[in-house]
C-alpha cells in the first residue's frame, strides 16, 4: 500500500507545483535523514529508493568483519554469509531495514521535512510564476477588504491592493471580478508578495493590447498613455501602415473594442487620438474634442502654449478642473500653455471674467507621477475659469461620442477616426 504522503505529493505533481522526480526527490530524503538519526549510521551508507508504484526501500550497505560488530553500519561474518553465500570479511553487504524499525519518532522527522520541502517548493514555484507576470495583466477576484487594503484571489496565490493603487470610488465587493496591473512580486517566509495595480497608465495599454489586434502583432502602436484613473484617459497611438487608421483600429466597429476597455475600467473614459511627431500637430490633437486656433513653441524652456480664439474656446481647452490641458501636457511630456489669442498679443484680460490670470493655465507633465491625478491648485479655480464640455464632442472636433452601443448605431466602422498628422481631427472619445 503507498503511503499517504505519497499520495498526498502526487496530487501536488497533478497539479503541476512538482515533477514526479521531484516528489521522490523529497521523499527520499526525508527517510535518509530519519533513518540517519534513528539507526546512527553515516548518511552515505544509507540508501532509500521509492518505487514507480510509491514503495518506500530503506537500505544500509555494511561492512563485514570477522567477530562481533562493533558499530551499526558493521555486520558480522556469519550473518553476511547467510544473507551473500561466499562473503568474505572487508567486503559490504546491503540489508534492508523494515520502516517499522526506523520508529515513530524518525517517521514523524520524515514527514516533518517532506512537508517543509513541499511548502518551500510551493512557494518556489509560485514566486517564479509570478515573477513572469510582472508587468502583466491578470484576472482577479476580490476576496476581502481590511481597511483600504484589498486582498485579491489570482487563483494559485493572493495579491495586495492598497489604497494608493485603486481606482477612486471603486467599490471592491467580495466576489468582484477584474483585471489587475502586476507591478512587483517579492519573496517573503509566507511566500510571494504580490502588489497589484488598477490605476496605472499600463493597465490601459495591456487592456487595448488584448482588446486590439493590430497593436498585437505591432502594427499599431501605443506611443503614450495618459491617465486620470476613474475619470479619463487619453491614448496616443499610431500606425506602421498607412493603409490601417490606428485610431479606428482601436476604436473597432460600433465602437466594440474601446467600450471593451472601457467596462473593464468601469466607466473611465477614453480619448483615443493619432500620435504625431510634429509637436505642434500632437498638442491639437492631445487636446481634442477642444481645438486651438494655433500652438506656439518655444523649445528652449520646452513649452507649448495652445491660443484660444476667444474665452469660450480657452474654457474647453482647459477642460473641466483642468483636465483637459493636464491631460494634453502629460500625454505630449511638454509644459502646455493655455492663453487667449489677445494674452500672446500682450492684451490684459480682467480676472474674474471668466478668463484665467496670466500663468493660472501652465500644466508640466512633471508636475504628477504617472497615473495620479495632478493638484487641482496648478489649475484655474472650477469656478473661475473652468467649465463642463459639450455634452455632444462632435460640435467641437468633429468627433463621435461612443457612449454605448445605441450612440453607434448607423456609424461607420471608426468613425471620427483620422489619419496620424491630421491637425483638424485628431482623436475619438469614449465613455460609459
Amino acid at each position: 500500500m503507498k503511503p499517504n504522503i505519497f499520495e498526498a505529493l502526487e496530487g501536488l505533481q497533478r497539479g503541476k507545483r512538482m515533477s514526479r522526480e521531484m516528489v521522490k526527490e523529497i521523499i527520499e530524503a526525508a527517510l535518509l535523514s530519519a533513518a540517519r538519526k534513528a539507526l546512527g549510521i553515516s548518511p552515505e551508507r544509507v540508501i532509500v529508493t521509492v518505487g514507480e508504484d510509491g514503495s518506500l526501500n530503506v537500505s544500509i550497505k555494511r561492512l563485514v568483519v570477522e567477530g562481533r560488530p562493533a558499530t551499526p553500519d558493521e555486520l558480522g561474518l556469519a550473518e553476511a554469509r547467510k544473507l551473500k553465500a561466499g562473503t568474505s570479511v572487508g567486503e559490504e553487504v546491503e540489508t534492508k531495514v523494515p520502516l517499522d524499525d526506523l520508529g515513530r519518532i524518525a517517521a514523524q522527522t520524515a514527514k516533518h521535512i517532506v512537508l517543509q520541502r513541499v511548502r518551500e517548493t510551493e512557494r518556489e514555484s509560485l514566486f517564479s510564476e509570478f515573477s513572469g507576470k510582472i508587468g502583466k495583466a491578470v484576472t482577479s477576484i476580490v476576496k476581502q477588504r481590511r481597511g483600504k487594503l484589498v486582498i485579491l484571489d489570482l487563483g494559485d496565490a493572493e495579491a495586495v491592493l492598497p489604497g494608493n493603487e485603486q481606482i477612486p470610488k471603486e467599490d471592491y465587493r467580495p466576489g468582484e471580478h477584474f483585471k489587475v496591473y502586476v507591478v512587483e512580486v517579492n519573496m517573503t517566509p509566507r511566500g510571494p508578495h504580490i502588489l497589484a495595480s488598477r490605476n496605472r497608465p499600463e493597465l490601459v495599454r495591456i487592456l487595448f493590447e488584448h482588446e486590439v489586434p493590430e497593436i498585437a502583432q505591432g502594427i499599431v502602436e501605443i506611443k503614450a498613455v495618459a491617465r486620470e484613473p476613474g475619470s479619463r484617459t487619453k491614448v496616443a497611438v499610431f500606425s506602421h501602415d498607412r493603409n490601417i487608421d490606428p485610431v479606428g483600429a482601436c476604436i473597432g466597429m460600433k465602437g466594440m473594442r474601446v467600450q471593451a476597455v472601457v467596462q473593464e475600467l468601469h466607466g473611465e473614459k477614453m480619448d483615443v487620438i493619432s500620435w504625431d511627431e510634429n509637436p505642434e500637430a500632437f498638442l491639437i490633437n492631445a487636446l481634442s474634442p477642444a481645438k486651438p486656433m494655433r500652438v506656439e513653441r518655444d523649445d528652449g524652456n520646452h513649452v507649448m502654449t495652445a491660443v484660444a480664439a476667444d474665452k469660450n474656446q480657452l474654457q474647453h481647452l482647459i477642460g473641466r478642473g483642468g483636465q483637459n490641458a493636464r491631460l494634453a501636457s502629460k500625454l505630449t511630456s511638454w509644459r502646455v500653455e493655455v492663453m487667449t489669442d489677445g494674452e500672446t498679443k500682450g492684451e490684459e484680460i480682467p480676472v474674474g471674467d471668466g478668463v484665467p490670470a496670466e500663468g493660472q493655465a501652465t500644466l508640466t507633465p512633471a508636475e504628477t507621477p504617472p497615473g495620479t491625478a495632478a493638484p487641482e491648485a496648478s489649475v484655474p479655480p472650477a469656478g473661475e475659469a473652468s467649465a463642463p464640455p459639450p455634452e455632444d464632442p462632435s460640435t467641437i472636433a468633429g468627433g463621435v461620442s461612443a457612449r454605448g452601443p445605441e450612440a453607434e448605431q448607423g456609424s461607420a466602422p471608426g468613425a471620427g477616426a483620422t489619419e496620424p498628422g491630421n491637425p483638424t481631427d485628431g482623436g475619438h472619445e469614449s465613455g460609459a
